[in-house]
């Protein structure tokens, strides 16, 4: 295990930057303003499989740097899933759409049925950037992406050196 700190700690970044901010929303309330965030895991399916892929790409690494003939076909795995997971948060990121808003010149909360106003819905992610109303990614997808890709690239180092 002496052999796998870099790696367990890698896997530990990703799952610690999971539970981040990965969206976040703000609005306009009275006279204040009023916030929302969701981590990977409430935000996106995509981010959540993403965070999943590389908490398994931790184990199969850890799998793999024991001695035995599957040993560097799993540390190959592990570096390739990894890297899916990178590319899959990124790609999922730079789907996210605008708000479109049919030309009109501001927003008001739907009716009744609906959503509130700052709602954030699992895999309905739009940004937006209106006067009272503001729906972006958060810092924790930064600080997540970054994450995945120390891992990847522990994993690939790792997967390269033996």
């Amino acid at each position: 295990m002496r052999r796998g700190w870099p790696l367990v700690l890698a896997g530990l970044l990703v799952l610690g930057a999971s539970l981040l901010p990965w969206f976040r929303t703000g609005w306009a309330d009275g006279d204040g303003w009023a916030t929302n965030s969701a981590t990977a895991w409430e935000s996106s399916t995509w981010w959540a499989a993403a965070a999943t892929a590389c908490m398994l790409a931790t184990g199969v690494g850890l799998a793999g740097l024991r001695p035995g003939q599957y040993g560097a076909a799993l540390r190959w795995f592990a570096a390739g899933l990894a890297a899916g997971a990178v590319v899959v948060t990124a790609v999922t990121w730079m789907r996210l759409s605008p708000l479109d808003t049919g030309g009109g010149m501001g927003w008001s909360a739907a009716d009744a049925e609906s959503r509130n106003v700052g709602d954030i819905v699992r895999d309905d992610l739009v940004l937006i950037r209106i006067d009272g109303l503001i729906q972006q990614v958060g810092w924790g997808l930064y600080a997540g992406l970054a994450a995945m890709v120390i891992l990847a690239t522990v994993l690939v180092a790792r997967a390269a050196r033996h």
